[in-house]
């Protein structure tokens, strides 16, 4: 028999047909719950329904129906979209039959649409192109993603969980790969590191570039299977999303028959565990109490269902207050780095970081802490730009000056 979950993947768009045809554009999508706050980054931005959730579900039926052929300013569309999931959260109809995260797949179909006709920006395909040669999207040499890992590290003989470093945190936010790093070692946990990992993916399915996310995804699944890892870690909430749902829910039918043959977890999931296990103690008490404030990244938060996690080691941290910002978990502010845009459209996306940024200002916190590095990324970038008064740190960092 085949599974539903097939046929999707070789029906694509022609599978969601009919579902999004029963869209009816009520509006919940764009809205937080009941009130008026607008929730889609999107919508808030442009202010025109085409780039809403339900707008967008309507160009994309004409296309289906050849309706409508493709341009430029359909690919403007279908792409400024952060894919952070707020309207699958906030829909009221198809979300309890297809999960949260339908529309997020919908539009990440029509990408790949775009690609197969050529409306997908240069930018997006060099990225793509460079990742099928050098396993990056950073424009960086492959035999450079470990070059911030000690000459004397070596993988133990039996390992208990494999670290998937990631490309952001292997080019551009090494701090976060090295931290890691060492708080893996202080833990005293035996974990492997591969030279021969590649891109999890996660930039090339945001974009459309479905083949290319296939190959690097056939290529990990392997690497773990063949070095016998049973438990993959990852300091990234987009390779964690893109490893735990997207290889589980794309991919597990070309690859592994019925399932993964590996646990993934976040490492704030494993860090919480090792806490209750009592396997973990914080050694170094802050020297005066410091106010944080937690943002949930997308991938990890609505994407997978991660929140309490990062919060319960925040709240063990000796001198720590967590104070909630007023839209959180859920309903939290998207940071504006996910989805493409931070490439396709950067002024956008340091404007989306901004408000959040703007948010949790109004706690009274001094550090804003999440678990995603492009998140981190972002927020640094916003700051820099506006000055404002706050740290940014990822949880990681801050957990290794306390072991």
């Amino acid at each position: 028999m085949i599974s539903d979950q097939k046929r999707r993947e070789d029906l694509g768009l022609e599978y969601y047909k009919k579902i999004i045809h029963r869209c009816f554009r009520c509006g919940y999508c764009k809205f937080t719950g009941d009130s008026i706050d607008i929730n889609c980054p999107s919508y808030k931005k442009f202010k025109f329904e085409s780039f809403s959730t339900g707008g967008r579900m309507w160009l994309i039926y004409a296309l289906i129906n050849n309706e409508l052929e493709w341009s430029d300013y359909m690919s403007k569309i279908l792409y400024a979209c952060t894919t952070c999931g707020n309207c699958g959260e906030n829909c009221k109809l198809l979300s309890r039959k297809l999960g949260q995260g339908f529309a997020v797949d919908i539009i990440e179909l029509a990408r790949a649409e775009a690609f197969k006709n050529g409306f997908c920006s240069e930018k997006a395909i060099n990225f793509g192109n460079h990742t099928a040669k050098e396993h990056n999207p950073y424009l960086e040499k492959h035999e450079d993603r470990l070059s911030w890992l000690p000459d004397d590290f070596e993988n133990p003989e039996d390992p208990d969980i494999g670290y998937f470093v990631g490309c952001t945190s292997s080019y551009r936010e090494k701090e976060l790969a090295r931290n890691t790093y060492e708080v893996l070692k202080k833990i005293g946990v035996k974990f492997a590191i591969f030279q021969d990992e590649w891109c999890c993916g996660s930039p090339l399915l945001r974009t459309g570039q479905r083949e290319i996310a296939l190959s690097q995804a056939q290529h990990n699944i392997e690497l773990f299977k063949n070095k016998n890892i049973k438990t993959v870690v990852t300091s990234c909430a987009g390779c964690y999303r893109t490893i735990k749902e997207d290889y589980s829910r794309i991919f597990y039918n070309e690859f592994s028959e019925d399932k993964l043959p590996f646990e993934v977890l976040h490492i704030s999931e494993y860090i919480k565990k090792l806490l209750d296990e009592n396997k973990i103690e914080f050694k170094k008490n802050l020297d005066q109490k410091r106010i944080v404030t937690y943002h949930d990244p997308c991938h990890l938060g609505r994407h997978a269902g991660l929140y309490d996690d990062p919060r319960e080691i925040i709240k063990k941290i000796p001198g720590i207050e967590l104070v909630e910002m007023r839209k959180n978990r859920g309903d939290a502010t998207c940071c504006g780095a996910g989805g493409g845009v931070k490439a396709g459209f950067s002024e956008w996306a340091l404007e989306m970081a901004s408000i959040r940024i703007e948010e949790a200002l109004k706690t009274g916190a001094e550090i804003l802490m999440t678990t995603c590095p492009f998140c981190e990324h972002n927020f640094i970038d916003a700051i820099k730009e506006h000055n404002y008064d706050i740290q940014v740190l990822d949880l990681v960092n801050f957990l290794n000056e306390l072991l």
